[in-house]
């Protein structure tokens, strides 16, 4: 055997032997799909939980369409009852705190331009018929505490505002510190 061919050999028995070796990788990396799954039984032990606590009408866990966590209720809203009931969601705690950080979609994000257009939003509104309605905080929502409107802003009021601001903003508009009233 020459000199070449014998290096041809070794280097063809070396690449043979090292293809098969996996460098103590796993074989498979889990899937997105199976860590979904594994969010969704998360989601379903918490409801579960949550029910068998007292909260029975507590909605499903569902996956949304990109993949979060959420809980769709309808006409039910579950968490202003949930808020009302500290001895539940203390019960329930560890398993709402073994979500991953990316369980849930991110909280909507509002530029320079939308926190603008909604402070411009309140003013119009301010000029049709609800003159105490407050700027938006920089979450870009609407916070009534300590105002006229804490304990809910009449609806015939609300849609003729709405109705005469929605060039101004059409998005959505989340009122706080009181009940809301409509929207």
């Amino acid at each position: 055997m020459t000199k070449t061919s014998s290096a041809v050999l070794i280097i063809a028995v070396l690449a043979a032997g090292l293809a098969g070796c996996d460098h103590g990788t796993p074989s498979a990396a889990p899937s997105a799909s199976s860590n979904r799954q594994q969010l969704l039984a998360l989601g379903q032990q918490w409801v579960q939980c949550l029910r068998d606590k007292g909260l029975t009408r507590m909605p499903d866990a569902e996956l949304s369409q990109d993949g979060y966590l959420q809980f769709p209720a309808g006409d039910y809203n579950w968490k202003d009852d949930l808020r009302k009931h500290q001895a539940i969601i203390n019960a329930c705690q560890s398993i709402e705190d073994s979500y991953p950080p990316n369980a849930f979609r991110p909280k909507e994000q509002f530029s320079a331009d939308d926190l603008r257009k909604l402070a411009a939003y309140a003013d119009c509104v301010r000029k049709h018929g609800i003159p105490d309605f407050p700027d938006p905080n920089a979450a870009g929502e609407f916070d009534v505490t300590g105002t006229s409107l804490a304990n809910g802003i009449p609806g015939s009021l609300r849609d003729k505002a709405d109705q005469a601001c929605h060039t101004v903003w059409d998005g959505s508009v989340k009122i706080t510190g009181g009940s809301g009233g409509k929207k």
